[in-house]
């Protein structure tokens, strides 16, 4: 284990406060030595400590009526489920009319005609007997 320095005791002192059982463990034996030689780290921790404590102290009054609701008000309003619903009627509408129409489409008998058709012009009214498919009817 190396030797801990004050610079590295003293980052440790401001990352994780002055309880050294809260410091990394492969530091802590370190950090103990450190603050048995030496008379800077021990005044570092003294004042970390007092700090600590002023703060652990502190109690904050709670907030006013006005400030709640302040703070209310400007808080978004949770939507209700049937307002998303009916932001989608545009598509829902579009869905509805699409799925009704593939299925009147779907149920639309199918006509096969037969050769007299084409010839009697129901198939289509082209001159010539002329198909447009290629060839003759």
């Amino acid at each position: 284990m190396a030797e801990m320095t004050l610079d590295r005791f003293l980052d440790l002192l401001d990352r994780h406060g002055p309880v050294i059982d809260r410091w990394p463990a492969a530091d802590q034996d370190g950090a103990e030595a450190l603050l048995a030689a030496s008379a800077e780290a021990r005044s570092a921790m003294a004042d970390a400590r007092a700090v600590a404590s002023i703060l652990n102290d502190l109690r904050v009054a709670p907030p006013s009526a006005a400030l709640l609701g302040r703070i209310l008000d400007a808080a978004p309003r949770p939507r209700r489920w049937i307002s998303e619903i009916l932001s989608w009627r545009p598509a829902i509408a579009f869905a509805a009319a699409l799925v009704v129409g593939v299925y009147l489409g779907a149920m639309v008998p199918t006509v096969q005609a037969s050769d007299d058709d084409w010839s009697s012009g129901l198939g289509y009214a082209l001159a010539d007997d002329a198909s447009p498919f290629g060839g003759t009817p």
